[in-house]
């Protein structure tokens, strides 16, 4: 216990002499007031300002100072005539200027420690508060304090408090620091903390989509923790930095401006975030007029750019449309109309100066010359006492409300501990603990509202949001929003807001309007399609374009490619869709011009099978293997009919079908005109040497080899569809256009060997229609089927190249189509229009014979023993080849031979007949290919 007493007692020795170390001025009475009461709240608050950062100045710069004395001595004296708090004790309050300097703040603190109060003894009895020995620092006894007007002070204050257990509550810190409990245990406040503050900035910039903004605070905790939480918080809504800048109290003129310069070279950065105290804030709006762009910017700033814009007009006009968060504070009606009497009362003039009043310094030194003239006109001071309008600054509201929150706890504390106790009695059991306990839970009504305290010592309170405005000609400050801590909400007000006098947009070409909310983007929202690109300096963007086939992803940052046969969304470019096949249709105009010209050759192929039927027995129909062009035409009428397969929606069975139906097709013509060829080559080489027909020459052996050579083909298709069958297949030709194809895929080893062996038919065709080339005038089809193969080939020479290098599979099945369409035509053309020519001629000539009985040979008809024999002049021996005439015969025993000039003469037979001369070699001659025709 005497430990303790010892520590303590010396303790209480240092502080003492570090109080006395000051300068004896420090503690002139000059820089106090005092009204001694059973009770003393004490107050610590900026009045005077340092003129050399070490002793306290003369002058009161601008009048909120002397509000916020106003405002405690009012709420004292109010409290004191009410007998509804504190009935039976009377309140006093020690008033002490701080100066705005760290190092007075501290020596007023210690001024209030309880045990040097007590050590000193320097009030045994009333009246309170003796000053008769100048030579020692007075010290004071108070139950709590208000104050200090910063943060930077008020966190001296609290540490120097919280040691001696005596609750404080700041009316304007607002500093984030001072919520730790840990280390500013009795430290409370009115006004709510700067994270909120930080918050309502925020969410005011995200109300106006103002994506792309600057920032400039102070140095100290007061900006630079500001800052953090606003870097913070953007990077949650996606609002770019353009750029933060500190600013330093050693700042001249010359280094604002180069602020004002650095603003400008981010354009499209026009709201500008002003974090800073009061000093720099007004700093930085002068160097905007100085550089003549005070409305190129959106000014968006915290309480101390209100606390300029309330107090100086000229400021506001600087800055119209600019908007302020400040904590919500109301006018107190009866607190004006107080200091409206004090005009009336004359108390702002030198002959009512008494000592021991505020009138102690405020006469002293208001009357004393050191407001200057610019000072004058600008201040309060000048407007309370002309102005019959004067209201009083925001924050004197805090210090009224301070006061009372003071008086309800100490009531309820009293009432709850003290007894019956009375007067000064009360003091002896008022403990700091306890007090702090009854203040947290302290709830009363005020002029804004409920006041109450969170377990932090922070008031819960509301923002108000004020933007500078020209009204009837006068810039005001004008409020136009609210921002509720209790709910976390933000409300403005649209038509009360104003931008008719700021600038236009130097992004864009849109001016703004009244109503027209201006733009801070660093670009304009990047459209469907495009992501956002952001540079290396800031978070500032550029709008890139997706390929086509690509989307947008991780918040339209990334291009991401759709998978194949996938395309975008058109309208949101964020997810991929199926693409809709495309195929031939018989819409399409070249699809639809095939199909006719595939009806009209369809139509022309069974004509000529009809009439091939109805005429079969006719000698020129019997003498062109009429067996194998039946075969030829059931090819060809195929062909036709497979082009509406190819012409129709691919599925597996038209697959099968175009693959099978092409290749034979082909070899259904081809396969009985190698047959005829080579027996045409076969019988006339023979003849050459022997009078016995050529083996295999009848229409059953024809039909025979026709048909094998079929099987061959159908035995490639049978293997080449086993190994790869046709299938249906969705296909994308190009990443990066929307077209996907549905299409039949033929396999190419199929496709090719098939090909392959009918190409291999039409050459041997071809070889032996070069054999016969040489032969009679009027005899057989040689000539036309020369000309038939030798169109083939050339068909086949474009179309085989242009298929495979073909890649869209539209024109693969229209080049099909028409290969198809040609060959059936050319087939038709020269292998069967020459006949049904012939045909149609003679049996003209014949009608014209039996009806004129005409001549047009001017034949004379003789009648041997071997029949009728035509006559002709000038006939020469065509062959002489015994063979030949048996080929040729005509009739029982006799043929008539055709002679290179077109004579016929009467050749006997040297074929020996059967014991009948009614009967030659009437089937070979009826099934010759070498008729006249």
């Amino acid at each position: 216990m005497g430990s303790s007493f010892y520590l303590r007692f010396v303790y209480m020795i240092c502080c003492g002499f570090l109080v006395w170390g000051y300068p004896p001025e420090i503690f002139n009475k000059s820089y106090e007031y005092i009204q001694c009461g059973d009770i003393n709240i004490g107050a610590v608050l900026s009045i005077h300002i340092s003129e050399d950062n070490r002793n306290c100045g003369r002058g009161i710069p601008l009048f909120p100072s002397i509000e916020y004395v106003q405002a405690v001595i009012f709420a004292i004296n109010e409290i004191n005539n009410r007998s509804d708090i504190l009935p039976n004790v009377t309140l006093g309050t020690v008033i002490l200027d701080d100066c705005l300097m760290p190092s007075m703040v501290l020596a007023r603190a210690m001024q209030f420690m309880p045990d040097l109060h007590n050590f000193q003894n320097h009030c045994p009895s009333p009246p309170c508060f003796d000053r008769t020995n100048e030579t020692i620092p007075p010290f004071y006894d108070v139950v709590s304090v208000i104050g200090s007007y910063t943060s930077s002070l008020s966190i001296v204050l609290a540490n120097v408090l919280a040691l001696f257990k005596i609750p404080q509550i700041s009316h304007t810190s607002t500093s984030d620091l001072l919520s730790d409990k840990k280390r500013f245990p009795y430290f409370l406040r009115m006004v709510p903390p700067d994270k909120y503050q930080v918050k309502v900035i925020v969410d005011l910039l995200h109300f106006f989509n103002w994506k792309y903004v600057s920032v400039i605070y102070s140095e100290g905790s007061y900006g630079q923790e500001s800052e953090r939480q606003l870097i913070k918080l953007f990077r949650e809504l996606d609002i770019c930095v353009a750029q933060s800048i500190e600013i330093r109290n050693s700042m001249g003129n010359s280094q604002y401006d180069s602020v004002i310069d650095s603003l400008r070279k981010y354009k499209g950065a026009r709201a500008v975030v002003l974090y800073a105290d009061s000093a720099h804030a007004a700093s930085v709006i002068k160097a905007a007029k100085r550089k003549n762009a005070f409305r190129e910017f959106l000014w968006t700033g915290s309480d101390a750019l209100s606390l300029i814009l309330d107090d100086d007009s000229e400021y506001c006009n600087s800055s119209l449309g600019s908007l302020s968060v400040r904590p919500f504070s109301a006018n107190v009606p009866r607190f004006s109309k107080y200091m409206k009497s004090l005009r009336e009362t004359g108390l702002f003039h030198e002959k009512h100066r008494v000592e021991k009043d505020v009138q102690s310094w405020l006469p002293y030194n208001v009357t004393s010359g050191k407001f200057t003239e610019p000072e004058m006109e600008r201040s309060s001071l000048h407007q309370s006492t002309e102005d019959d309008n004067y209201v009083p600054i925001f924050a004197a509201s805090y210090v009224i409300d301070a006061v009372y929150a003071f008086a309800h706890a100490l009531h309820d504390y009293i009432n709850k501990n003290c007894g019956d106790l009375k007067g000064k009695a009360v003091r002896q059991c008022i403990q700091g603990e306890g007090l702090l306990k009854a203040l947290k839970e302290v709830t009363f009504n005020s002029s804004i509202g409920e006041i109450s305290f969170d377990q932090n010592g922070d008031v819960v309170g509301k923002y108000e949001i004020r933007q500078c405005q020209m009204v009837e000609g006068t810039p005001r400050h004008e409020q136009v929003g609210m921002w509720d801590m209790k709910t976390n909400a933000l409300s403005i007000d649209k038509d009360k807001l104003k931008w008719s006098e700021f600038k236009r947009s130097s992004t864009g070409n849109r001016s703004d309007s009244d109503h027209s909310i201006p733009e801070s983007v660093c670009a304009e929202p990047c459209i469907s399609g495009q992501i956002y690109s952001f540079s290396r300096e800031t978070c500032c963007w550029k709008c890139v374009s997706c390929k086509n086939n690509e989307i947008t992803s991780v918040n339209s940052t990334h291009c991401e490619t759709c998978e194949l046969l996938f395309w975008p969304d058109e309208r949101t470019r964020s997810r991929c869709v199926e693409i809709v096949p495309s195929y031939v249709t018989l819409a399409d105009l070249i699809a639809c011009s095939i199909c006719i010209c595939a009806i009209l050759g369809l139509i022309v192929a069974l004509f000529v099978v009809m009439l091939f039927h109805t005429y079969r027995h006719e000698r020129i129909i019997r003498s062109s293997s009429r067996e194998l062009s039946q075969v030829m035409l059931v090819g060809i009428s195929v062909a036709f009919m497979l082009v509406f397969s190819f012409l129709s929606v691919p599925n597996s069975v038209s697959c099968y079908l175009n693959h099978v139906g092409f290749s034979l097709t082909f070899t259904f013509v081809y396969a009985p005109l190698l047959v005829k060829t080579n027996r045409i080559y076969r019988i006339f080489r023979a003849g050459r040497k022997t009078t016995a027909l050529p083996q295999c020459t009848s229409p059953t052996s024809q039909v025979a080899i026709v048909t094998g050579i079929i099987f061959i083909q159908i035995l490639i298709i049978i293997l080449s569809t086993t190994m790869s069958p046709p299938t249906v297949k969705l296909r994308m030709p190009i990443r990066t256009e929307k077209f996907v194809e549905l299409y039949c895929d033929m396999p190419l080893a199929g496709l090719l060997s098939s090909l392959s062996f009918n190409l291999f038919l039409v050459m041997i065709c071809t070889f032996y229609a070069f054999k016969t080339r040489k032969l009679p005038d009027n005899y057989n089809e040689s000539r036309y089927i020369a000309f038939c193969v030798d169109t083939t080939l050339l068909v086949w020479i474009s179309f085989v190249p242009t298929y495979f290098t073909t890649s869209r599979a539209y024109y693969k099945v229209i080049i099909l189509s028409l290969a198809l369409i040609v060959n059936s035509v050319v087939s038709l053309m020269c292998l069967f229009v020459p006949k049904l020519y012939a045909l149609y001629h003679q049996k003209h000539q014949k009608a014209k014979s039996q009806d004129k009985c005409y001549n047009p040979l001017n034949i004379r008809t003789e009648t041997t023993s071997l029949g009728v024999v035509n006559r002709f002049n000038n006939t020469t021996n065509f062959m002489k080849s015994k063979s030949v005439s048996q080929l040729v015969g005509s009739q029982e025993s006799a043929t008539s031979v055709v002679s290179n000039s077109g004579t016929i003469r009467e050749t006997k037979s040297d074929s020996k007949l059967n014991g009948s001369t009614g009967q030659a070699n009437t089937s070979s001659a009826e099934n010759s290919d070498l008729s006249v025709t």
